[in-house]
């Protein structure tokens, strides 16, 4: 049985923009669309935008179904003040490293 992974929570607004975000970047063929352009803007690097796209949706085929689109109707806001980003990556970061951890346990050969 698969275990299910813990996913970070957000808000409505980073919902929509990281949605948003994961369509734009499957869709870089077409320029840059409003939420990659709005991460450009903040100056964060897209390493750091795919860590939270990560830890809220911790399941590669819910991230291509994003990606594929189509993208939400509700045009993207940045979602978080200057000083708030930084504190919503270390708890991205942070669930991962938990992510990471638990996984040889998942995946252990009994003997």
């Amino acid at each position: 049985m698969r275990n299910k992974l813990p996913r970070m929570k957000l808000s409505h607004d980073e919902e929509i923009f990281l949605r948003h975000w994961v369509y734009d970047e499957m869709h870089y063929q077409d320029g840059n669309g409003p939420a990659k352009r709005l991460q450009v803007a903040h100056r964060v690097a897209p390493a750091d935008m795919a860590a939270l796209v990560a830890a809220a949706m911790p399941d590669p085929a819910e991230q291509e179904a994003v990606g594929i689109g189509p993208p939400p109707a509700e045009a993207p806001t940045w979602p978080w003040p200057e000083d708030r980003i930084e504190s919503r990556l270390a708890e991205a970061r942070t669930l991962l490293e938990g992510k990471r951890g638990e996984r040889p346990e998942v995946c252990k050969v009994r003997r």
